[in-house]
């Protein structure tokens, strides 16, 4: 079993956890459900629950009512899975805006860490 862990901005938010909080109670219960999946899984969840994207980064695919949702994570030090970026996905490619993001999240995250800045 993985662990799953939000990745905390500076200002003290989670833009994952917060961004589902948004959504309606229906597409939060699918939401969890794919992530207690990643969870469960780890990387041996594939398409079409969970894909690579780049580098570390994979995205867990989620279709909902409103569309499709991703969220973008990589795996940290041995079975933590860290949430770092959550999106609608509104075209077919994946926009590449996002995907920086999440690779900024990502480089944030690892620095803080090595920083001593939070445990897990």
């Amino acid at each position: 079993m993985y662990k799953i862990k939000f990745y905390p901005a500076h200002r003290g938010d989670y833009p994952v956890k917060d961004f589902i909080q948004q959504m309606d109670k229906k597409s939060r219960a699918k939401i969890w459900r794919y992530v207690a999946l990643l969870e469960e899984h780890g990387p041996n969840l594939l398409r079409p629950y969970a894909d690579y994207v780049r580098d570390k980064i994979r995205e867990l695919r989620i279709r909902i009512q409103t569309g499709n949702t991703r969220i973008f994570y990589f795996f940290f030090l041995e079975r933590n899975i860290i949430l770092l970026h959550a999106f609608k996905k509104k075209t077919q490619e994946l926009p590449e805006k996002e995907i920086e993001q999440a690779k900024k999240n990502m480089e944030d995250f690892i620095l803080r860490y090595r920083q001593g800045e939070f445990e897990l």
